[in-house]
């Protein structure tokens, strides 16, 4: 379920020149970026590692889309990889849109490959212009499984998304000036409910610098810093 919540992703490709101008993203722009996070529980334990590749960015009908592989290492041993899950997004009308499936976990699902699953979302979106106190859409996905004559449901929406402030944010990566966005997480998969408050600062042509995961009383429950880019 954590998984499933967990906030932070080809072969033929183009000169990015031609879209930057019209779409700014929030990912990285250039095919072959690789970026490397640490994430850390409350009391700054490494609890994980995950690279996001960006793999390729294509056009077609008026459309820019992206595709990243995101994958799992053991914290411990960086060269066994836990999980790998390609994720997808896309560009149109200089709107910057998000796949929610991202939120699925791609290894929990293979356990559902056999049954018949239908999966409907209303995916985020980045505007062209980011500014404090604007007020960003609701992203959500539902996942329905047909099992016999149990069927299971999944759910997860994003509400309350708003641009806090523009600040300065140092990592082991460097020092960036992000937008730092903030979002309320709730999930619900049968009769198990989670609510998070979820905190990150991002910058347009990279991604997520630092993120921060709260549960519904406030007390910090994880971090993620990006430690590492290679161009």
């Amino acid at each position: 379920m954590k998984k499933i919540i967990n906030f932070f992703i080809a072969l033929v490709f183009i000169n990015t020149s031609a879209f930057s101008q019209d779409c700014i993203v929030y990912i990285p722009s250039n095919v072959g970026t690789e970026l490397h996070y640490e994430m850390k529980n409350a009391k700054g334990k490494i609890e994980g590692v995950y690279t996001q590749k960006m793999l390729s960015v294509k056009e077609r009908g008026g459309e820019t889309t992206f595709e990243l592989l995101q994958t799992y290492m053991d914290p411990k041993d960086s060269n066994k990889i836990l999980t790998q899950d390609t994720i997808s997004f896309r560009c149109r009308d200089n709107v910057f849109y998000i796949d929610m499936e991202k939120y699925l976990n791609q290894k929990q699902m293979e356990g559902f490959k056999d049954m018949e699953a239908k999966i409907t979302t209303d995916d985020l979106i980045y505007p062209p212009k980011l500014y404090p106190g604007l007020e960003l859409n609701d992203g959500s996905i539902s996942l329905e499984i047909g099992a016999g004559m149990m069927n299971m449901n999944m759910t997860t929406n994003i509400v309350n998304r708003k641009v806090e402030a523009l600040e300065d944010v140092t990592t082991p990566a460097g020092t960036f000036t992000c937008y730092k966005v903030s979002e309320d997480v709730k999930s619900k998969m049968g009769f198990v409910n989670v609510q998070l408050h979820n905190v990150a600062w991002i910058v347009k042509d990279i991604g997520t610098i630092r993120s921060e995961s709260y549960n519904k009383k406030g007390k910090l429950n994880s971090t993620t810093e990006l430690i590492k880019i290679i161009r």
